[in-house]
């Protein structure tokens, strides 16, 4: 069911004094201050929607591997110097056409087209698998994080202003362009078959045609942005490209980041699907992935430090893409170990230490604005874009964006989540949520230092804990492992962890679709199921990646309605992230969340914490386990005061 009433209050933050903790849990101590977060903000038990993910006890000691040739994933809008021929046409155009892609906003991405980004399949498949797609975040085992209009802004260069990617052509003499592009698209078409972006290019390269520019515009967009599996020129595309090519905005980046997301959770449906079948029958599973996929590597590499190649040194003025062009990555060996080992090695805001290259408003020392239009610059508004929960409007699914899980990648503190209802009942709908104007209830808006770093509070510690390590999960019957320090953990799924920010629980958050394994494996979003579950060891040796490089065809038969725009094989998310739980087993669950702030001391509620859990625990290992707590706790609290004392030399601070 659709929810279409508005929130009591639209406003982006809330400011209250609280005590915070560090992200990085240890032996921080709670600090008593003025934090800044984003809304809306759970107020109650009831106002949390409870995060279950995708693990589960059963699977974490499976060796499921999948068979050669069991998996194959076309990157379709893999960035790479698609031909030669392309980048000559763009050479060509960009003398005479410049000002107007940079009045467009599609300057700079079609100018990274030129770039080539080496993929990373096994980086890429391992961050895919810690994606749900109930929240649209990554879960990792310190926090959720995500790609956000932010990312896509930055790293892709997409404007989030302009008209919708809906937009129908109104103008006589733009409707006829468009005319004409069909018919040189159904003139180039050889034995009803669609041609090929190669053969759409070869009828307007070097002819003087007078829809040239609109055709270059509409095979940017069917390559690079909004790709077909089969690389052909699509004409849902014509109308945005005929405005573009006009020097008229259109809002990519909402529609960028809901293909993003869209990809990300079909992915790992088939992932889960994969796993399931791999006993039952052969089944090969075919990935069509149609998004620019590479921002994902992109925005792994910007944020993970022990995941990151020597990035190239850019200019003022160069693209922030450019620093990724051709670059090598690591040979890695467990990517999964390497993301749930990087409390330490993740950054939260990479994009400060090259804020002049990304043009997006990073100020030196923290500032309050008043909430007026004339005081805010475009900068200023794209930020503060970035900040609002929303609806993304793509051309095959409407995602929820929801940035107040992810406060820290903005600079600002983060409080345990609220319910966002949904507005997406229909494309209309949806794109009026997300271009909704401010409230006149925010009457300032505060913009953190770039140098800043943000906190979680006291209650989002212990929901955190206590939301992803209850021992009603796989924790209790585990074998505790010890880990040598933050940087460098054996932090596996399965391994009970006990520092502030424990390993979560995952279950599954994806849906099975079309033809199932049995009759009893079809599942719905959030079900507790555990043959929906990834094993922790499922990294494929032999996955059959069919890159776009080498697998497009030059034809494709008519009858594949490509103009439809490819259907996902995904069905259309939840109108509502519905608590998994009964009432009573949810207040059951976060029995120890205080969500009303107390002056009951920091010291006392991890003393209850820990009674809490010790309780709940098999007596065989309890003492085990706290034994080995302690030890952690003590070498984890040594190295993080190194890092500290480090950080502040480095900052010239002691």
């Amino acid at each position: 069911m659709d929810h279409q009433q508005p929130l009591e209050e639209d406003t982006i933050m809330e400011i209250k004094e609280t005590e915070m903790l560090s992200p990085a849990g240890g032996d921080s101590k709670t600090t008593f201050r003025t934090a800044h977060f984003l809304k809306p903000i759970a107020n109650s038990v009831h106002e949390i929607t409870y995060n279950h993910f995708n693990l589960n006890p059963s699977s974490l000691s499976s060796g499921f591997e999948p068979k050669e040739g069991s998996f194959k994933i076309r990157f379709n809008g893999w960035l790479y110097p698609y031909t030669t021929k392309w980048v000559r046409w763009v050479d060509q155009l960009k003398p005479k056409y410049e000002p107007v892609w940079k009045k467009a906003g599609i300057f700079e991405p079609i100018m990274s087209t030129k770039s080539h980004i080496m993929k990373n399949q096994d980086l890429v498949y391992g961050v895919v698998e810690k994606w749900c797609s109930e929240t649209n975040t990554f879960v990792f085992p310190f926090a959720e994080a995500t790609i956000t209009l932010e990312d896509v802004m930055v790293l892709g260069g997409y404007s989030l202003y302009g008209y919708p990617v809906f937009t129908s052509l109104e103008d006589q003499e733009m409707r006829d362009v468009e005319q004409k592009l069909i018919i040189a698209r159904q003139q180039k078409a050889i034995d009803s078959r669609t041609p090929s972006t190669s053969m759409w290019m070869d009828i307007f390269i070097n002819k003087g045609s007078e829809i040239e520019h609109e055709a270059f515009i509409a095979t940017w967009l069917s390559i690079f942005v909004f790709p077909h599996k089969y690389c052909v020129v699509k004409s849902c595309l014509f109308p945005i490209a005929i405005l573009l090519a006009r020097g008229n905005p259109i809002a990519l980046a909402p529609a960028v980041l809901a293909s993003l997301y869209n990809d990300l959770s079909l992915f790992k449906k088939q992932i889960v699907d994969l796993k399931k079948c791999s006993d039952k029958s052969p089944l090969v599973l075919d990935v069509n992935l149609q998004s620019p996929f590479y921002l994902v590597q992109v925005w792994v590499w910007e944020r993970f430090k022990n995941l990151q190649p020597q990035p190239n040194l850019i200019n003022n003025g160069d693209h922030v893409l450019l620093r990724w062009h051709k670059v090598k990555p690591l040979n890695i060996k467990n990517v999964r170990l390497e993301l749930d080992s990087a409390i330490d090695d993740f950054i939260w805001r990479p994009y400060v230490r090259y804020a002049d290259k990304c043009r997006v408003f990073y100020p030196n020392d923290e500032i309050l604005i008043p909430h007026k239009e004339d005081l805010m610059d475009k900068q200023m508004h794209s930020f503060v874009i970035c900040l609002r929960v929303s609806e993304l409007v793509g051309f095959e699914s409407i995602e929820q964006y929801l940035p107040h899980r992810v406060a820290m990648q903005f600079g600002l503190d983060q409080d345990v989540p609220g319910y966002v209802s949904r507005f997406n009942a229909t494309n209309a709908i949806a794109w009026k949520n997300y271009s909704r104007p401010f409230s006149d209830s925010d009457k300032s808006l505060y913009f953190p230092s770039r140098f800043f770093e943000a906190d979680v509070t006291s209650r989002y510690a212990n929901w955190w804990k206590k939301s992803v390590s209850r021992p009603q999960g796989f924790i209790k019957n585990v074998v505790p492992q010890q880990r040598s320090g933050p940087s460098s953990s054996e932090c596996r799924p399965h391994s009970k962890v006990p520092l502030k920010f424990p390993l979560p629980k995952l279950v599954s958050c994806t849906v099975t679709i079309g033809k199932s394994c049995s009759d009893d494996s079809k599942t719905s979003k959030g079900d507790n199921i555990v043959s929906d579950d990834v094993p922790s060891n499922f990294f494929p040796k032999h996955l059959k990646t069919t890159p776009s490089e080498s697998s497009v065809q030059d034809g494709l038969k008519a009858g594949d309605n490509i103009d439809a725009g490819a259907p996902s094989s995904l069905p259309p998310k939840q109108n509502i992230l519905t608590p998994l739980m009964s009432s009573e087993n949810f207040k059951h669950e976060l029995e120890d969340v205080e969500f009303k702030e107390g002056n009951e001391s920091n010291e006392a509620r991890l003393s209850n914490d820990r009674s809490c859990e010790s309780g709940t625990q098999e007596e065989s290992y309890s003492d085990l386990c706290e034994a080995i707590a302690a030890e952690l706790e003590e070498r984890v609290s040594r190295l993080e005061r190194v890092h500290r004392e480090l950080k502040m030399a480095r900052l010239g601070l002691i």
